[in-house]
């Protein structure tokens, strides 16, 4: 009986530790949004500086940062991250761009 236990305790555990994705690929889809936050509003796009994965910013114009973020989960358990969502810019990025049919 204890073998068992311990046999669902261990699958249960390695499928919850599972569920993340490994870094590469939550790059990946990160600096996608980001990329397309720039494409989106053209006075980024024309004074465009750098993008800053580590600490998810976007620095355009003389000295603007647009800050990005993920919204908290809701639920404690492990699981994959919230997408990554624009948060707020130190200057005003203009409305977005519309949809280029690409």
């Amino acid at each position: 009986m204890k073998h068992r236990f311990v046999l669902y305790a261990t699958v249960a555990c390695a499928c919850q530790a599972s569920a993340a994705l490994p870094p590469v690929y939550q790059n990946a889809k990160d600096l996608d949004v980001m990329v397309a936050f720039v494409q989106q509003h053209r006075v980024v796009m024309e004074s465009l500086r750098t993008i800053d994965l580590q600490n998810k910013t976007v620095h355009f114009g003389a000295d603007c940062t647009a800050r990005f973020d993920r919204a908290p989960r809701a639920s404690p358990r492990p699981g994959p991250a919230a997408a990554l969502e624009f948060r707020d810019a130190t200057c005003a990025v203009g409305p977005a761009a519309a949809s280029r049919g690409n």
